[in-house]
């Protein structure tokens, strides 16, 4: 197995995982009540995960590209364009994810509202990192590092 292809594996690894802490401070802030200690390391500990993912990708994208991208376009265009929308689609999780994370942790403590827009726009990055992993999760399946 090939660095490329390790690192890859990871990365997917990586992105269900951070589908599934995004969830995690989505369901402990959707009512508002301020933040606990636990609450606020679960806000941070989900950012740095999809930043986390989101820096994987980026270091085996231009392996990638160069490998990879040229094949999955030959074998299935539509993959080719799936290849391209998850770039995209991913980069908006890690919008979203700063977002809450700032919305969460800047938010007054009697402030109920900010921390329930940031619940769920927690809730709506897990559900495009979802989006995203199933993408990913075709691709490779039709074309991965050789």
């Amino acid at each position: 197995m090939s660095v490329m292809r390790l690192l890859e594996s990871v990365h997917g690894h990586m992105g269900v995982l951070a589908a599934v802490a995004l969830l995690h401070p989505a369901i402990l802030m959707r009512k508002g009540k301020s933040l606990s200690k636990r609450t606020v390391l679960s806000v941070w500990l989900t950012a740095m995960v999809v930043v986390s993912t989101f820096a994987t990708g980026l270091v085996i994208y231009p392996a990638y590209r160069q490998s990879v991208r040229a094949d999955l376009f030959r074998e299935s265009v539509t993959a080719g364009f799936l290849f391209e929308t998850k770039e995209h689609v991913a980069y908006a999780v890690v919008a979203l994810t700063v977002g809450a994370t700032v919305a969460a942790l800047s938010a007054p403590k009697d402030a109920r509202r900010p921390r329930q827009v940031a619940a769920l726009l927690f809730a709506l990055a897990a559900a495009v990192c979802l989006f995203t992993v199933g993408i990913g999760s075709y691709l490779v399946a039709v074309r991965d590092f050789p």
